[in-house]
């Protein structure tokens, strides 16, 4: 997607429950804040820099807990400040527990167009080992909903659950498959050990599948889900043709975005930034100053850029265009990564084919560890291009 337009982030932060592996930024409680809330986001909505948008996120959180007027409030806040596309995706993360057919049919008039679940099993059994607040039957009728209603939407699965066999993470994805969806989301459970369940790990009272194992069933997602139709195109994401998430693209393109909301952050005018996810201190901030709190806010230097967009851009199937990186930081990638790419394509973890740089698809599952290879030779060559600029000035 072309730089004349950017992404929009609107983020909900509350949940009627917390799950135990969610390191989110949300809350259970503060509900009866949530009108309050909204109007400080709308108020940081017309505070934004006026720009082109292509897509909105309404992520959390749960944003499927917002009723439709409060979610058209939101939209008709950023059209005013926005020049929202006139086909532009507009996504809503839902929670199958609060979808009914009247409230989607009501989002999809407030101009909602896109929606993600976050399904997580069809087992009711992990459900409930997971923390969701949803049945099997619940997600499965509100895929039906969607579908019904003209939605385009995905849906979200976990693998590596505690205890899942091949034959189980199989099984799950024949149901998915079989629930139409648009796109499908495959992730790999990671767990921090300040959440519920990476303490339980931590402990051995839950046990996780081995590296083999996972491996096996990542495998299978690929093979079972090109079979359906799906096409590849992130290391966790699949989609029908033509639906992958264009919002998701922004992110792993290493595009721009603005963020509001607490806990919402923004890359934009070569910036980045995060608001306080602090509920109090975001309302009270927008209220006396017109502006959010901030946790973080930096200028990234040359070597964080390079990476992120290094980091980001090998997620994709269609991996880095040599040409863009070029353009944006006037050097040859191959030159940067030096011994290290020609070791890396000659082992046969990248491709460096039809001017882009990729990681080869049987080594997607090693990803982060073939990015620390790239990292250190990154970093080597940014130091002595400094060096090298310093002599030069003397």
């Amino acid at each position: 997607m072309a730089r004349d337009s950017i992404a929009l982030y609107i983020h909900f932060p509350f949940c009627l429950s917390i799950c135990p592996y969610c390191d989110f930024d949300r809350q259970a409680t503060g509900f009866d804040r949530i009108d309050v809330y909204l109007e400080a986001v709308e108020r940081e909505l017309r505070d934004c820099p006026r720009e082109r948008v292509h897509s909105i996120f309404f992520g959390g959180g749960t944003p499927s807990l917002m009723q439709p007027a409060q979610l058209e409030g939101l939209l008709q806040a950023a059209r005013e400040r926005f020049d929202v596309e006139d086909d532009a995706e507009i996504t809503v993360e839902c929670n199958p527990g609060d979808a009914d057919l009247a409230k989607l049919q009501a989002f999809r008039r407030a101009g909602a167009n896109r929606l993600s679940f976050g399904v997580q099993s069809l087992d009711d059994a992990y459900l409930k080992v997971l923390g969701r607040r949803h049945s099997s039957e619940q997600a499965r009728q509100a895929a039906q909903w969607a579908r019904e209603d003209g939605f385009a939407f995905n849906l979200d699965f976990m693998f590596g659950l505690p205890g899942q066999s091949l034959q189980h993470w199989q099984h799950t994805l024949e149901q998915a498959v079989q629930l139409a969806p648009d796109h499908l989301s495959c992730y790999l459970l990671t767990l921090d050990e300040k959440v519920q369940m990476g303490r339980d790990v931590a402990r051995g009272k839950l046990v996780l599948p081995q590296d083999d194992e996972l491996a096996e069933m990542y495998t299978t997602t690929r093979q079972q889900l090109a079979a359906a139709g799906f096409e590849q195109y992130e290391i966790s994401n699949w989609a029908r043709p033509g639906q992958a998430s264009r919002h998701n693209l922004t992110y792993w393109r290493d595009g721009e975005w603005l963020g509001v909301g607490a806990g919402a952050a923004s890359a934009y005018a070569g910036k980045r930034w995060k608001n306080t996810p602090v509920l109090e201190r975001y309302i009270s901030s927008m209220k006396a100053t017109g502006a959010a709190a901030r946790v973080e806010d930096e200028a990234p230097d040359r070597l964080t850029r390079m990476l992120d967009t290094l980091t980001l851009g090998l997620r994709l199937r269609e991996g880095l265009s040599l040409e863009a990186f070029r353009g944006r930081y006037g050097v040859e990638l191959e030159a940067c990564l030096g011994d290290t790419g020609t070791w890396l394509q000659g082992s046969g973890f990248v491709e460096f084919a039809d001017g882009r740089l990729r990681i080869a698809e049987d080594h997607q599952l090693i990803t982060n560890e073939i990015l620390v290879r790239i990292e250190e030779q990154l970093g080597d060559y940014v130091r002595r291009e400094t060096s090298t600029s310093q002599i030069a000035a003397r």
